[in-house]
């Protein structure tokens, strides 16, 4: 019961992300039946990572245990950490755009901007829940600072997800190879510039959008 409630809460407050991951799904549905192709299906994918974190934070909005107990809060916002470069990783998937396909253009465009919105805010939601969080546990100033910090990481969650090949759970698969690849490609001369310019980039970005995303009550 108590999960069908956080559930039903969670659409509630969010109906027109979910109305606008239908709009995404429906215009690559008509490109599959237009093309006959199926290629990018992998975004339906990406659009569920990027949903992700949003379950979570809404997971604790409504559980206070989680946030009043170090035990529960930590591990589970490290959790949340690691999945949010997922929702803004789908602008990266613009690396796809081709100009000869079975539709024009500018159907390609329309579908991967409307997932790069739908994933960026369905993130900016869960920050959103987060920053609300970490304002009632600790202060506004440590929230900002956090947000700060968590977009910076987010950014480089991003180049470490398209250009180093890694997914999020890696982190437990594969701890040894990523430590070592993240460590090269912030120091080695031919991939620190492209690593720090996606991060710091990337990361900026987020969080502007956060800034004009977050309207705290008066």
């Amino acid at each position: 019961m108590k999960q069908t409630t956080i559930i039903t809460k969670t659409f509630s407050r969010h109906y027109m992300l979910f109305v606008l991951a239908a709009f995404c799904i429906s215009i690559l549905l008509v490109r599959a039946k237009i093309t006959h192709s199926i290629f990018f299906f992998f975004l339906i994918w990406n659009l569920f990572l990027a949903y992700t974190p949003l379950v979570l934070t809404t997971i604790m909005r409504h559980n206070s245990k989680i946030i009043n107990k170090k035990a529960y809060f930590y591990p589970v916002f490290f959790l949340w950490l690691l999945l949010l470069p997922n929702a803004p990783y789908i602008i990266t998937d613009f690396m796809h755009l081709k100009r000869e396909t079975g539709v024009p253009v500018w159907f390609d465009v329309l579908l991967l901007v409307s997932f790069s919105a739908s994933g960026i805010l369905f993130g900016l939601a869960s920050m959103k829940d987060m920053f609300t969080v970490i304002s009632a546990k600790f202060s506004l100033k440590i929230a900002w600072i956090a947000i700060g910090v968590i977009c910076i990481l987010c950014g480089f969650g991003m180049y470490v997800g398209r250009f180093l090949r890694y997914n999020s759970w890696d982190i437990l698969q594969k701890p040894y190879s990523l430590a070592i690849d993240i460590l090269c490609s912030l120091t080695d001369a031919e991939t620190c510039k492209p690593a720090w310019g996606i991060t710091l980039g990337f990361g900026t970005l987020m969080f502007l959008l956060f800034h004009l995303y977050h309207t705290p009550k008066k």
